[in-house]
């Protein structure tokens, strides 16, 4: 299997012993991609982000709207009119620093789409 990276079994260790090392050595190699970060796409996102998955990809063309702010507990206020996926980026980042997040801006076209293993 790709990269055969030793599992930090103190970072994901419930997830271990739930799932199993083949498992977690698959979500290792897996680039994700996410689109659409309104409130379930980005409870998603920060799920995978959590899980220790190999990158995470965001797409959300949509800029940010006052109601937005209600749904999805990344926004604030000042964010309104700003890209969604692009502020959400830095503060899902933070929450897994051994798992890189990327935002794609343009079209999901199937080019795009062959990079990744699973797309939500």
């Amino acid at each position: 299997m790709e990269g055969d990276k030793e599992i930090d079994e103190g970072l994901y260790s419930r997830q271990l012993y739930v799932l199993g090392h083949d498992a977690m050595q698959k979500m290792q190699v897996s680039n994700v991609l996410i689109s659409g970060l309104a409130g379930l796409g980005v409870e998603i996102a920060k799920n995978v982000v959590l899980s220790g998955v190999k990158s995470v990809t965001l797409h959300d063309p949509a800029p940010v709207a006052l109601r937005d702010v209600g749904s999805q507990f990344f926004l604030r206020e000042d964010d309104v009119g700003k890209n969604r996926a692009e502020v959400t980026k830095p503060r899902l980042a933070e929450l897994n620093g051994y798992v890189p997040v990327n935002v794609i801006a343009g079209d999901l076209t199937e080019e795009v789409l062959a990079n990744f293993q699973v797309v939500v």
